[in-house]
Parts: structure tokens; C-alpha cells; sequence
């Protein structure tokens, strides 16, 4: 099914462009929401809404359903294998360089900007052209479902896609999860875990002329902040995809300073009796969060002096680089593929067993960035390549 290059830019643009209309942020999606609810409803579509988020198409909930959403049994019964096309509608606060949405030149090409753009609101506007294709939904081998959530800028609680597939349990028997987020046209395959814990050093508090009497908890990390800064990347790979593990620690204070120290700011002629490090540990999906947290562990050690407190974990998922729908898909976009080095949820789905990838038009580099942008050509060139999967075309006959 052929689309015309020139009728594809005009609506991918429009459809953007009416998706940054407003940027919303975490928390505050409810009116985008309101309105991509009454614009699906209003072309006869079936929508399950849970808080701001959204699901498109699938089976028309049951009577108890609609008083009780995941009413248990609710399972996925079509003939046709289901795929699930994933954006999430939130982004993170807009700056005065991408405050008011519009279509610009930049580096002698067509761009759209506004906050969002990229990431992710380039990858919804491709997906939702798709699913409104009527002609491509009623060819295609799969069955084709719209999901549009709302919180994944903000507070991981705060994230709704969890609570959309407890909802609507029959989305766990997808066969793919496609989440479009920005990828710059690179197929991406699983994503790391994530572990943030606080070290803390505990010292013996004195007078700074006098630092026998005491023990300078800042100074005893020394020892671990050195060997992090020499030994803080490590290459793993997994079934081909290759991926890095990175220790980084991103925030550090003495007692006083820190969020969980209290509010008395401490005097600079005393020996800090205590020092905390958040240590930020993103590992490969070679290993589930139980051993990356063991292994964070070992590497800080065992001392009566150092405590390990482990505050937030985000599971990996697996690349399934081997699964054959993930096979067919990499076959079809014929992008080039890689690991997803950094967290997204895929990581969601895989809680489900359901297989997902990351594939989507936006640039990486212009997340969360100052005046955010993403070419015209990317959603053309995203738009192209996943029909391509989505209805595959027969090949030659043999004679």
C-alpha cells in the first residue's frame, strides 16, 4: 500500500503539530488525553482510558469491564497476532526556544519544532497515522492496537503503563510491542536496568585544626571515587547486541547538605562525620536486578563504617533478538540495530512477557534539549519503513 512522499509529510507534520499544540507535562496530560479520547471515539473506535492513558482498538471491553477494568479473564481472542503501537503523551517542561510549535529550515532541511518532538511526540504522530489507516489495518497479518500513556517523564510511580496493562490484561498476549521512542531510526533492542543507592561513610566528626581527634568521612571515599573514575564502563553482550554497564556516581554531600541529612548546613572547620555518594549503576540484560544488586554490593564491600542502601530499581529487558516476530521486524526496517543503552519501558513490557523494541523517527540528541526538533524526513523515513512490516508485500512467484 503505497503512500504517496508529499501526502506523508503533510499529515505526519499536521499530526505533530497538533501534538505539541499544548506541551504537557507529567501529571498535567489530562486534557490531551480528553481530546485523543473524544477523536477516537469519535471515529468509532473502541478506547479503554485508565487515569490519562489510553488504549486503541482490541476487543470491546466486557459489561463488567467497563465497571471494572482487568476484570480477570479478560484475555486477547482474535484471529490475528497483536501488535501494540506505544508512545507515551507527557513531556518534560517546555523552554522559550520550543514553547510555540512550528516548521522551520535548519542545516538545509525541513524540521519540526517544539517540546516533545523528538522524544516523543514524533513517534506517537507516526503511530497514530498508521492506526487511523484503515486500508493498512484491514491487509495486515496482525492485529494493530494503539497505546498512549501518560507519566514516563515524571516519578517512575507516576508512570501509567503498568497500571494500563494490569487493566487490560489482554494486552500481555501481544505478540510485539513497537515503542516509538526516539531512536534516530535505529532499531533498539531491550535496555539496560538501572540501581541508584546511597553509600554512606561514617566518620567521626572534629575540629578541622585538630583532625587526629576524628575521622573525615569525605575523605574515606576517596578510595572508592578513584576506582570508579578509572574503572566505570564495562562492554557485555548479549545474544550479538552489545551493550555497556556504567557505574556513575552523580551526587554526593556531607552531613547537612544532602536531601536525607537534615537542614543544618554544617560549619566549614569541622570534619564531616558523614559523607554520602548516590551511586548510579546501569547494567546489561545479562542479569536480573536481584544479581546487579549483589553485585553493586560486592563491589562496595563489607565495612561497619560504609552503608549500602539500595532506593531505586528498574529492571532490564532482554534484547529477544532471537524471537522470530523481533527477527521479522529487524528483516522488514532493514535499520541498522543496536542495543538500547539506556532504560525505556520495554523494560515494562518484558514484566508482561511481552517481547518489545524500541523504533521510533526522533533524534536522541535533541531529548530534553533547548529548542527540540526532529526532521520532517524521519517521520516520512519511520512511517515507510514500518509499513513495511505491517504489510508485508508477497514475494515473487515461482515458476
Amino acid at each position: 500500500m503505497a503512500i504517496p512522499p508529499d501526502e506523508a509529510r503533510s499529515e505526519l507534520t499536521a499530526h505533530l503539530l497538533d501534538l505539541l499544540a499544548t506541551p504537557y507535562s507529567s501529571g498535567a496530560e489530562g486534557p490531551l488525553a480528553d481530546a485523543l479520547e473524544r477523536r477516537y471515539r469519535d471515529a468509532g473506535e473502541v478506547v479503554r482510558r485508565v487515569g490519562n492513558s489510553l488504549v486503541m482498538g482490541g476487543p470491546a471491553p466486557a459489561e463488567a469491564a467497563v465497571q471494572r477494568p482487568g476484570a480477570p479473564g479478560e484475555r486477547w481472542s482474535g484471529t490475528r497476532p497483536l501488535v501494540l503501537l506505544v508512545g507515551h503523551i507527557d513531556v518534560v517542561p517546555p523552554t522559550d526556544e520550543d514553547r510555540a510549535p512550528r516548521v522551520a529550515r535548519h542545516d538545509g532541511q525541513e524540521v519540526v519544532i517544539g517540546r516533545g518532538a523528538s522524544d516523543m511526540q514524533s513517534g506517537n504522530a507516526v503511530a497514530m497515522r498508521i492506526f487511523d489507516d484503515a486500508g493498512l489495518r484491514a491487509e495486515s497479518p496482525y492485529e494493530l492496537v494503539l497505546v498512549l500513556y501518560a507519566g514516563e517523564e515524571g516519578p517512575a510511580d507516576g508512570n501509567e503503563l503498568r497500571s494500563l496493562l494490569r487493566a487490560a490484561p489482554w494486552l500481555a498476549d501481544a505478540m510485539l510491542a513497537i515503542v516509538l521512542e526516539p531512536t534516530d531510526g535505529d532499531v533498539e533492542l531491550g535496555c539496560l536496568g538501572g540501581l541508584h543507592a546511597l553509600i554512606r561513610f561514617r566518620g567521626q566528626q572534629a575540629h578541622s585544626a585538630r583532625p587526629w581527634h576524628g575521622r573525615n568521612a569525605l575523605t574515606m571515599a576517596g578510595e572508592l571515587l578513584a576506582e570508579l573514575d578509572r574503572d566505570h564502563v564495562r562492554d557485555v553482550e548479549v545474544d550479538g547486541i552489545a551493550y555497556r554497564d556504567v557505574w556513575s556516581a552523580t551526587q554526593a554531600w556531607t552531613a547537612g547538605l544532602g536531601p536525607d541529612e537534615g537542614s543544618d548546613r554544617p560549619f566549614r572547620n569541622v570534619l564531616p562525620a558523614s559523607f554520602t555518594i548516590n551511586l548510579n549503576f546501569r547494567f546489561a540484560p545479562s542479569r536480573g536486578l536481584g544479581e546487579a544488586e549483589q553485585e553493586l554490593r560486592e563491589r562496595i564491600g563489607s565495612r561497619s563504617d560504609i552503608e549500602v542502601e539500595v532506593v531505586d530499581r528498574a529492571p532490564p529487558a532482554p534484547p529477544h533478538r532471537r524471537t522470530p516476530i523481533v527477527e521479522a521486524f529487524v528483516a522488514a526496517v532493514d535499520a541498522p540495530v543496536a542495543g538500547k543503552q539506556a532504560w525505556t519501558d520495554v523494560a515494562r513490557f518484558a514484566e508482561f512477557g511481552v517481547p518489545a523494541l524500541n523504533y521510533g523517527p526522533g533524534l536522541t540528541t535533541q531529548a530534553h534539549q533547548r529548542g527540540e526538533f526532529v526532521p520532517v524526513d524521519a517521520l516520512v523515513e519511520a512511517d515507510r519503513r514500518l509499513r513495511r512490516f505491517l504489510l508485508p508485500q508477497p514475494g515473487p512467484e515461482v515458476g
